[in-house]
Parts: structure tokens; C-alpha cells; sequence
């Protein structure tokens, strides 16, 4: 019974690329971050018409481009492309075919955006372009917009780590701190959307899932990051689906699962775009 219903998913699967493939195109570039590395990525379009809006993926930890073009992650580009909008990914520093060493969403990763974002205003000319970051690429994410003041109409966080303490599951996992101790704040500093949100020049919504897609007994980050956004003067905040600068004393949490968020993002895309 159970392989019955992995070939069929894996059939459904390669149907749906199949169909997703006839209705887009990918559109490879190569740019140069200020320090000079290659920073490689792609723009997937709508195989006829011009979107008249854009969205940059930032992937999450030790991710490539190429997690958004298969479906483990909530935010699949073609599928986002399917619906009129370019889906524009990249490879950070350190991974896949970009050169440089890892950065977990560092200053080299937060410039790799800039680059890839003034190259879609320039080339593809959104009338709106937004950001999404799918966990830690929030570091990047939220970072970039505020350091380069890059001109993106929304910022759009689902389940990004909001500190350290997050970041590194209380110190337990060290991978993202690349030795540096806790107490290292000249390598968290960038590194903390919580410490950036409240600067955005743009609109911040967070999505979270009751259960969280890392660490499932965390909620303190949404918290924090909404908490920092009433703080800042960003033009609005908004979690999930509270009104616009809420803080609620009791959140009402989106359902928990890969397909949930799928399609919860898919809904915001569809608002935002």
C-alpha cells in the first residue's frame, strides 16, 4: 500500500513539472557581488505576457537556488511563475555554483540580494518586487534591505529565526556561528533580524505555522520579530492573519505542514503581487 502511494505522488509529481514546464521559462543569470564573487541564479518568467511583479527567494540554511525548483520547500519558483509573477532565485556564497565561502546570511549573502535585486529592477522592471525568506535566509533578508536601503516593496519572513538564541537552538547547534561564540557580537550583529526589522523601509509580514518547521517548540522567534516591528517605523507589520500592527495577545498560528504552508504563501503571494 505505502509504495502504491509514493509512485503515485512521484507520478503526480513529474505531471506537474510537466505541466509547469509548458507554461515557464528559466532564465539564467551570472552577477558579481562588491567582493568580486560570482553570484549565480535565474529568473523564472511566464512563458507568455510580462509579470508586472517579482519575488527573490532567499533560501535557508546550506541552501541553494535549486530548492526552489523542486518541491521540499513551501515555495516552489515555477509554480510562482505559473501564477504571472517572476520567481527570481540564487545561489548564496558557498553554495552551489556562487564562489566565495558560507556565510549564513552574512554581509557577503546580504550584497549577493543587493546585486540580484537591482539587476531585476533593471532588466525586468517590476511595477512590485518583494522578498520572501524561508527561515534563516531571513539573516540575508531582512539585513540586506536595511544595509543596502534596497528598494523592495515588502519583506515577507516564514519562520525566519529572530537572534542567536534561535539561530543556534540555545548554543546547541554551532554550524550557523562558524565558530564564533555567542558572545562574538561584531559576527551576530548582521547576522540578527531582530536588531533589523524595525528599520525596514518597507512593509514586514511573518508567517508562522503553531508548529515550527525547525525547531517545533519554538515560537519566542515570532514573537520577538513582531514585537521589534512595533517598534520601528516601518510603514506596517503584520502577523499572519491579525490586522496591521497588531500585537496580539493571543496569536492565532497557521496549521502546521509543508502543503499548509504552500498554501498560505501562495495566498500572500497572491495579495502582495
Amino acid at each position: 500500500m505505502k509504495e502504491r502511494w509514493v509512485t503515485r505522488l512521484q507520478s503526480l509529481t513529474r505531471r506537474t513539472r510537466k505541466r509547469l514546464g509548458e507554461r515557464v521559462l528559466r532564465e539564467p543569470f551570472q552577477l558579481s557581488s562588491a567582493t568580486g564573487y560570482r553570484t549565480v541564479g535565474a529568473v523564472w518568467r511566464p512563458r507568455e505576457g510580462r509579470a508586472r511583479s517579482a519575488v527573490v527567494l532567499c533560501p535557508g540554511t546550506n541552501d541553494a537556488a535549486a530548492v526552489f525548483e523542486g518541491w521540499s520547500q513551501p515555495l516552489n519558483a515555477p509554480e510562482i511563475a505559473s501564477h504571472g509573477v517572476l520567481a527570481v532565485v540564487f545561489d548564496p556564497a558557498g553554495r552551489g555554483g556562487s564562489w566565495g565561502p558560507e556565510d549564513y546570511g552574512g554581509l557577503e549573502h546580504q550584497d549577493q540580494l543587493r546585486v540580484v535585486v537591482e539587476y531585476v529592477r533593471a532588466n525586468y522592471r517590476p511595477e512590485v518586487l518583494g522578498v520572501v525568506a524561508i527561515s534563516l535566509g531571513l539573516a540575508m533578508a531582512c539585513g540586506g534591505v536595511v544595509r543596502h536601503g534596497l528598494p523592495v516593496d515588502w519583506v515577507l519572513d516564514w519562520e525566519g529565526p529572530s537572534d542567536r538564541e534561535i539561530i543556534t537552538a540555545g548554543g546547541s547547534i554551532m554550524e550557523p556561528a562558524l565558530g564564533h561564540g555567542l558572545d562574538d557580537e561584531h559576527y551576530w550583529q548582521p547576522r540578527e533580524p531582530v536588531r533589523h526589522v524595525g528599520q525596514l523601509p518597507c512593509p514586514y509580514i511573518r508567517v508562522q505555522a503553531e508548529r515550527d518547521h525547525a525547531q517545533p517548540g519554538e515560537l519566542r522567534h515570532a514573537h520577538r520579530m513582531i514585537e521589534a516591528a512595533s517598534e520601528g517605523k516601518l510603514p506596517w507589520f503584520q502577523l499572519n492573519e491579525h490586522r496591521r500592527n497588531e500585537l496580539p495577545a493571543s496569536v492565532r498560528w497557521y496549521p502546521s505542514g509543508r502543503l499548509a504552508a504552500n498554501r498560505t504563501l501562495m495566498t500572500w503571494m497572491e495579495r502582495l503581487t
